[in-house]
C-alpha cells in the first residue's frame, strides 16, 4: 500500500471511529434526558474543539474533536461522564487514558475547575454500549449522586 493510501485510509477510519463516538455520546445524553436528569446540550457541548492550540502554544493546531463526555446536574451536584477514562496507576503513577472506557465524576455545582483526573471513577462499561449497559450507566451515576 502507498503512502498517501495508508494515509487517506487512516483519515477515513479516524473520521469513522471520531462519528461513531459522537454517535455513542448522543445515545448516552438522550438516555440520561428521557431519565429526567438535567442534561448539558449545546451544539459545542461533549466534544473537544477540532483547532486546539492551548492558547497558541502549539505551532499547529491539533483536532480533539474525537475527545467526548456529557455532564449533567442534579440538585447541588454536577457530573461529568467520559467516554475515556482517566486512570492514575496506583504502581507506576502513571496516567493513563481509557479510550472507550466510561469514567464518571461527580462535584460540586459552584466548583470552578473539578479535577476530574484525580476524582474519576473508573466504570467497568466500554463503548459501544446496549440497553443494559446504559441502565448499568445510570444505576452508578444515581449511586454516585447519592453519596
Amino acid at each position: 500500500m502507498s503512502k498517501s493510501n495508508v494515509s487517506n485510509t487512516f483519515t477515513v477510519i479516524k473520521k469513522a471511529y471520531t462519528e461513531m463516538r459522537e454517535l455513542e455520546r448522543k445515545k448516552i445524553l438522550g438516555f440520561l434526558s428521557d431519565k429526567g436528569l438535567n442534561m448539558v446540550n449545546t451544539p459545542k457541548s461533549g466534544k473537544g474543539s477540532s483547532n486546539y492550540t492551548n492558547g497558541g502554544k502549539l505551532e499547529r493546531s491539533y483536532d480533539l474533536s474525537n475527545w467526548k463526555w456529557v455532564e449533567g446536574t442534579v440538585g447541588d451536584k454536577k457530573f461529568f461522564i467520559s467516554l475515556q477514562a482517566f486512570d492514575h496507576d496506583k504502581s507506576s503513577k502513571n496516567f493513563h487514558v481509557l479510550m472507550d472506557r466510561i469514567g464518571i465524576c461527580k462535584y460540586d455545582a459552584n466548583a470552578k475547575h473539578p479535577d476530574y483526573l484525580n476524582t474519576m471513577e473508573v466504570t467497568s462499561l466500554e463503548l459501544p454500549l446496549n440497553e443494559d449497559d446504559l441502565e448499568e450507566l445510570y444505576n452508578v451515576l444515581t449511586e454516585l449522586l447519592a453519596d
